[in-house]
């Protein structure tokens, strides 16, 4: 067997019951939880958008004799596919941390989501907590993915 060693160990050192405190030369990187779980939070939160406007989308096109096929694909599913690639990115980023223009397009879809939320706090104050409606996911997600966005993403 060959023993392995790192820069300054002192010769004949038993290195299997090496810690990572005994590792100087070694950087640890760690990573903000409060990031990654707002990152999360806010991923959900547009699926569960994406989820909600399929489903809406899907009961107007339903019952609407004169809808049409092209509109409902890319305003009914179309919209939805988009919210949900958002959700994998703001996901990714919260667990990775990478990319600036990643965190520029979460911090972008957060303040969009903020926006959406106060909106239906003006309009339909009374849709805010319905699941099927902008309002919670938007209320929930937005500033989950401004905070995830803002937050630093490795502690020094």
């Amino acid at each position: 067997m060959v023993e392995q060693r790192w820069p300054g160990q002192p010769e004949g050192m038993d290195t299997s019951t090496r810690t990572r405190t005994d590792t100087p030369n070694i950087p640890t990187i760690r990573f903000f939880r409060s990031r990654r779980l707002l990152g999360a939070i806010g991923a959900l939160a547009l699926v569960g958008l994406g989820a909600a406007h399929t489903v809406t989308n899907a009961g107007g096109f339903a019952a609407d004799p004169d809808a049409s096929w092209p509109l409902f694909l890319i305003f009914g599913v179309g919209v939805s596919l988009v919210l949900w690639v958002i959700a994998v990115v703001a996901w990714r980023y919260s667990r990775r941390g990478i990319g600036r223009v990643t965190r520029v397009i979460i911090a972008v879809v957060g303040v969009l989501l903020c926006l959406m939320a106060v909106n239906v706090l003006r309009v339909h104050p009374e849709i805010i907590l319905s699941p099927a409606g902008p309002g919670l996911w938007s209320l929930i997600g937005g500033p989950a993915l401004l905070a995830a966005a803002l937050l630093p993403v490795r502690v020094k």
